[in-house]
This record gives structure tokens, sequence and C-alpha cells, in this order.
């Protein structure tokens, strides 16, 4: 099998992170084929740059690993605004003047990009391309949605609570609820505006609520979904 042979072959098992469903219908695949054809792939390193703001020439997709969208607020503190995995397209929207980065997360993180014009023209002559941008446009719309969601929660306990279901919905699961997480806890408190250390405390008070075990430092296993997912309106959740 040659190289872009077993590019398109990960590109069909990780377009799922965007919610496309029905995804074996040949006019797709022949739209998936028409976009992979142009894009080029590139391995990245921890925390190494990706794109920048002033970049808007390309459209990206995380083939493996993950990266951050971040922003830098005026007191120096950074937020994560967007958490990029496996199957994820970015720079869907281009922003004048925008000062957002993004980075990998991990090594060996890979990158597929896309030329933005021959991505366009693409469309305009393909039915079947056009349908597929939509389809990824109301993805990323998805995930910046459940995004909000996360971070408007009231409590720290609940944010990282929320965190965790999310991850369990858009990471394969490995055995019994079982969740390698991909970052940090020091870019999870970004992604979710709090302290690293707020984020330990409230991954232990789930753990000694018994919602939650470890099993090494990334590895998470939710024993009690249910009352994770009831938000916080349990007595187990809301005790400190």
């Amino acid at each position: 099998m040659n190289g872009r042979a077993l590019e398109l072959q990960r590109s069909k098992a990780v377009f799922k992170g965007d919610n496309i469903e029905d995804y074996c219908e040949h006019h797709k695949w022949d739209a998936l084929e028409s976009l992979e054809s142009i894009a080029t792939v590139t391995s990245y390193g921890f925390h190494q740059e990706i794109s920048s703001g002033d970049e808007t020439g390309y459209w990206y997709r995380v083939v493996e690993g993950a990266a951050k969208r971040c922003a830098t607020q005026p007191d120096g503190r950074r937020q994560i605004v967007n958490l990029l995995l496996p199957g994820d397209f970015f720079g869907l929207v281009v922003a004048s003047g925008s000062d957002l980065t993004v980075e990998a997360l991990v090594d060996e993180t890979q990158i597929a990009r896309y030329p933005r014009r021959r991505v366009e023209a693409l469309a305009d002559v393909d039915p079947a391309v056009a349908r597929l941008l939509r389809e990824i446009a109301f993805g990323a719309i998805s995930r910046l949605e459940a995004q909000l969601l996360i971070v408007g929660r009231v409590t720290a306990l609940e944010k990282v609570a929320a965190f965790l279901l999310e991850m369990g919905e858009r990471l394969p699961f490995e055995t019994d609820d079982r969740i390698a997480l991909p970052i940090s806890r020091s870019d999870i408190a970004e992604f979710l505006a709090i302290s690293a250390e707020t984020v330990s405390r409230s991954l232990s008070g789930l753990k000694q609520r018994g919602l939650i075990r470890f099993s090494g430092t990334r590895q998470v296993r939710i024993v009690d979904r249910e009352a994770i997912e009831d938000g916080g309106r349990t007595c187990r959740m809301s005790r400190s």
C-alpha cells in the first residue's frame, strides 16, 4: 500500500471525529479521496507551533495525536479555545488579525494540510465535496458548543466531570469505560479556565466519591457515569 492509500485509509478511520454519519456512502468516499489528493501531512513535536492566526491559506486536520488552539490573555495567561483530536478540522474560518495559535500537544502529532483555494475550487465543481465541507463545518461548530457548555458549568468539579464525559464521547474507550486522556492536567486547566491545582483537586474529589478511578497518570476509568452525568445535582457531586 502506497503512502497516499495509507493516508486515505487513516482518514476513513478517524473522520467520525467530526460526526460524519453514514460515511460508507460512495459519493462521500469520493469526496474524501478528492480532499486527500491535495493534502500534505507533516509531523510535529510536543508544543511545536502548527499554525498562527495570520496564516489563512490552508485548512488543517488532525490525523494522529492531539493539538490545541489557544489565545494569550493580556495578563499572560493562556486559554485553550479548541481541543483538537484525530479527525478534527481547524482553520476553517479566516479571522483577520487573530493572534490564536495551534500547537501540538503530543510528540509525532500528524497534521494534514489542505490549500484553501484548491479546497474551495473542488467544492465549486463537486457537490459531494461541498456537502462534505458542510458536514465538517457543522462538526466544528458542535465541538465549540460542547466546550461552551463545559466551561459554563458552575463549579470546578462539574467542569472537570463534564470534560471527562466529553473526552469519553470523542475518544475511543479502551475497556470498561477507560479513557486515555490526550493532554496533561495543566492543559486541562487551560481548557477549562481554572488552575492546574483545581483540576487536581477536582479529579481527586471525583475519585474519593467513587465516580472515577486512575490507572496511571492519564488513564481514567469512569465508574459511575450516571452520577457524573447528573452534573453535580447529587450529594456526592456537591458535597465538599
